[in-house]
């Protein structure tokens, strides 16, 4: 019953990361019992190269299903010796995929632990994010027990270098979120009271948006915000860089720059 199971788990997997895919897509809110889902997932941490990181989870599931399902659909006795080989390195292919989505929900696990729990608590818990951190495992582990392996040490070795290669991977692919862009204006930079850079504000500001800003300073107009907000960070960008500095800014996190949480 491994294979199914991994199946149905895969199944359950796409339409997690399929929902959290057409909202991110079509711009939609994420329904959450903490309302901690959307501000994780609109985090730096949930875009990868430009798109949303659940799609690319809904690849792995939809890759882990067609792996586990697909040997069982050959049922025809003239087909064993495809049926045989096809779970022989379905098996392995499964093995690796499930290791690698193991390491690399394993660190977004500790980015949301660290990132957003540490600071707002049970807000700051993304359940869709637990729940394919806990499929991922549940595939793993049966991966590990659904077969009798001939090579232990040969599995273990392939296990190590999977690992490796998944950390290396993640850590590129997240080094730069938090990191100022080279030669960017300090008035640029959106950072925490500890000097830890959450965002970089790449555009700069024309004579509409400082016309704006000037205008909404001078009527006493204030702006509410968090370091960490991504949704703050996209206004600052639309004003560019020299506008934002303009705004009468209140900061709400306790540990912001010139915090004004009693305010």
């Amino acid at each position: 019953w491994s294979r199914p199971l991994i199946g149905a788990i895969a199944l359950l997997g796409i339409v997690n990361t399929g929902y959290l895919t057409l909202t991110r897509l079509t711009s939609n809110e994420t329904v959450c019992p903490s309302g901690g889902c959307e501000q994780v997932l609109a985090s730096p941490y949930a875009t990868v190269f430009g798109l949303p990181l659940s799609l690319f989870g809904l690849l792995a599931y939809l890759t882990m299903a067609v792996l586990a399902l697909a040997p069982l659909a050959i049922k025809s006795e003239q087909q064993k010796q495809l049926r045989s080989s096809l779970e022989k390195w379905s098996w392995l292919l499964m093995f690796m995929l499930a290791a690698a989505m193991t390491v690399f929900s394993g660190y977004l696990m500790y980015i949301m632990f660290s990132q957003f729990i540490a600071k707002f608590g049970a807000a700051g818990i993304c359940y869709y994010c637990v729940f394919s951190a806990i499929s991922a495992t549940a595939m793993f582990v049966l991966t590990l027990i659904g077969r009798e392996w001939e090579d232990i040490g040969q599995l273990l070795f392939t296990g190590v270098i999977v690992t490796m290669v998944t950390l290396v991977a993640t850590l590129v692919v997240y080094s730069p979120i938090g990191a100022p862009t080279p030669g960017a204006s300090a008035d640029a930079l959106i950072q925490s009271a500890s000097g830890q850079t959450f965002f970089t504000i790449k555009n700069t500001s024309g004579d509409a948006e400082m016309q704006l800003a000037k205008h909404l300073k001078s009527i006493g107009a204030k702006e509410y915000g968090a370091y960490w907000c991504p949704h703050c960070y996209e206004q600052k960008e639309l004003f560019g860089y020299q506008a934002a500095k303009e705004l009468n800014y209140v900061e709400c996190a306790p540990d912001g720059k010139n915090s004004q949480t009693a305010l």
